[in-house]
């Protein structure tokens, strides 16, 4: 159970660090939450220090309908505690590109079964076969729900992971007319595949 002390606590430092431009901003982008205050992710990182991580307290933010709520659970959700279960539910509620950024630079790239994950979330994801080299279909057939797509490539270039299945999706990305956050995601990712 969380304490309501420690969740008042965190909120009257979100009002006390409010970007009210960076709030107006994300609205105007529509990025929707019930309430953004704007915060930075280095003033999040702020508030994340002074608190003690624990998987009730990360969850009873996560349930908030609040920008900063919710990418505070990132920060003080403890990752060895972090479920394959509790990564899809918190993937499939992820609504904007940010957020999908804060869970899996802070989590997500950083759990034991990240690679996985990726995997899991790019065949998920496909709503005839799993992706592999033999499959043709056009890649848009596969991006019923882009941020699990987004998700999966971002951890596997955080992790450094060269895989197939990573790349076949990333190249179908490339050359579709998916949403320009999933095809940067896929060039980052081929960038990094490519490396010598």
């Amino acid at each position: 159970m969380v304490d309501k002390k420690t969740l008042s606590a965190i909120h009257a430092r979100f009002r006390q660090l409010r970007n009210g431009e960076l709030a107006d901003n994300l609205a105007a982008q529509g990025i929707s939450y019930r309430l953004a205050w704007g915060l930075e992710s280095y003033r999040l990182r702020e508030i994340a220090a002074e608190f003690q991580p624990s998987v009730d307290l990360a969850e009873a933010l996560w349930a908030e309908e609040v920008r900063e709520s919710k990418m505070l659970a990132t920060r003080l959700y403890p990752i060895d505690l972090f479920s394959p279960d509790t990564a899809k539910r918190w993937i499939g509620e992820v609504k904007h590109v940010e957020l999908a950024d804060q869970l899996c630079m802070n989590i997500l790239a950083r759990v034991p079964y990240a690679c996985e994950l990726v995997v899991s979330l790019l065949n998920d994801d496909a709503s005839t076969e799993p992706i592999n080299a033999a499959s043709t279909e056009p890649i848009n057939v596969y991006l019923a729900e882009p941020i699990k797509v987004y998700a999966a490539l971002k951890i596997a270039t955080r992790r450094e992971w060269k895989n197939e299945v990573c790349l076949i999706a990333a190249n179908r990305i490339i050359d579709s007319d998916s949403p320009l956050f999933l095809k940067t995601a896929a060039l980052w990712y081929k960038q990094m595949y490519e490396q010598e």
